[in-house]
C-alpha cells in the first residue's frame, strides 16, 4: 500500500490542432517528462481529465509503450476506462508486458442502475486478466458509483475516490484497502481521511503546490496546509470556466512551453484569447 501513496497527475492528452486532431505524442511525453522534473510520485494516463473516453485503444497502447519506454523513473497508472468488458480485458492484456504501479479501472459506464452482483462479476475478471494491483475508480458524477461494500469484497489494492461522499473513504479505509483521492475540494480536510494520496488535475501545472500541500499534511503543518488548500481550491474553481482538460492544457503550456494542443470533440476548445496568468497568479498567491 505505501508504495502507491503520493501525488500523482490526472495527465492531460495533448491533441494536434489540426483537422486529424491526432495525439499529438512527442507533446505528450514532454509533458510527462516535465511531470517527472517536478517530482511528482507518477501519472495516470488517459483517466477523465486525459479524455481517456476520447481516445481509442490503439492509440492509447501507442503511447503508453512510448512513456514506458522513456525510464521516467515514476510510478505509471494507466486508467482502463473502456466502457465494455471485451476491450477492458484486452488493454489489460497489452498492460502486463510493462512494470505498471497500479491499473485503474473504471466499469462499464452507460447502463444504470447497476446490480452490485453485476459489479462484483465485472471485477472478479478484470482480476484474473491482470497481475498488476487493481485500484477501483469510482466516480459516481459520470459513471456507475461502486459501493464501498464492493470493494471491501474484492481482493483490489483500493480504489480513486472522485466522489467525495461523506463516509466513503472512511469505509473503503476501514476495510484494509487504499484510497487516492480523485477530488480536490477541500483537499487538506480529505487527506484527513487517512488516504494514501492524491490523483490531481492542479498537479497539470502546479505539482509543487499539490507535493507541497501533501507534505504539510504528513508533516501535520495544519496552518499552512490549510491556507495552501484554501489557494489551491480557488486556482481549481478557475479550471471550471471551460472544459476542464482545455484550460489545464493552457495552464500546462504557461508553465514549461511545450505545446500542449487542443481537445476532441464534444469538448469545446477555449477561446483564442484565452489568458491564464489569473489562474496561475492564484496558484502562487491566493489573489
Amino acid at each position: 500500500m505505501r508504495e502507491i501513496e503520493g501525488v500523482y497527475v490526472a495527465n492531460v492528452t495533448p491533441f494536434k490542432d489540426d483537422d486529424s486532431l491526432a495525439v499529438d505524442e512527442e507533446a505528450y511525453l514532454a509533458h510527462a517528462s516535465w511531470l517527472a522534473e517536478m517530482g511528482v510520485h507518477g501519472v495516470v494516463p488517459f483517466g477523465t481529465n486525459g479524455e481517456g473516453p476520447s481516445v481509442t485503444l490503439g492509440e492509447k497502447l501507442r503511447v503508453l509503450e512510448a512513456l514506458f519506454g522513456l525510464g521516467l523513473g515514476t510510478r505509471i497508472i494507466p486508467a482502463v476506462m473502456q466502457n465494455n468488458l471485451p476491450e477492458t480485458l484486452e488493454m489489460l492484456g497489452a498492460l502486463e508486458d510493462y512494470p505498471a504501479t497500479a491499473v485503474l479501472v473504471l466499469p462499464p459506464y452507460y447502463f444504470k442502475p447497476v446490480e452490485p452482483e453485476g459489479m462484483v462479476r465485472f471485477y472478479e475478471m478484470v482480476l484474473r486478466a491482470t497481475s498488476h494491483p487493481l485500484i477501483v475508480y469510482h466516480i459516481p458524477k459520470y459513471a456507475v458509483p461502486v459501493p464501498a461494500e464492493v470493494v471491501r469484497e474484492l481482493p483490489v489494492w483500493g480504489v480513486k475516490d472522485s466522489g467525495g461522499e461523506e463516509g466513503y473513504a472512511e469505509a473503503v479505509l476501514e476495510a484494509g484497502k487504499g484510497v487516492l483521492l480523485g477530488t480536490e475540494d477541500n483537499l487538506w480536510r480529505r487527506l484527513d481521511t487517512g488516504a494514501q494520496g492524491v490523483i490531481s488535475a492542479l498537479a497539470n501545472f502546479i505539482p509543487e503546490e499539490v507535493i507541497k500541500l501533501y507534505r504539510k499534511h504528513r508533516e501535520g503543518d495544519e496552518t499552512g496546509g490549510e491556507a495552501l488548500s484554501e489557494r489551491l481550491q480557488r486556482a481549481r474553481a478557475m479550471t471550471k470556466e471551460y472544459a476542464s482538460p482545455a484550460v489545464l492544457k493552457k495552464l500546462a503550456q504557461a508553465r514549461h512551453g511545450a505545446r500542449m494542443g487542443t481537445v476532441r470533440p464534444p469538448f469545446v476548445p477555449v477561446p483564442a484569447d484565452y489568458d491564464p496568468e489569473p489562474a496561475l497568479e492564484a496558484a502562487r498567491t491566493g489573489s
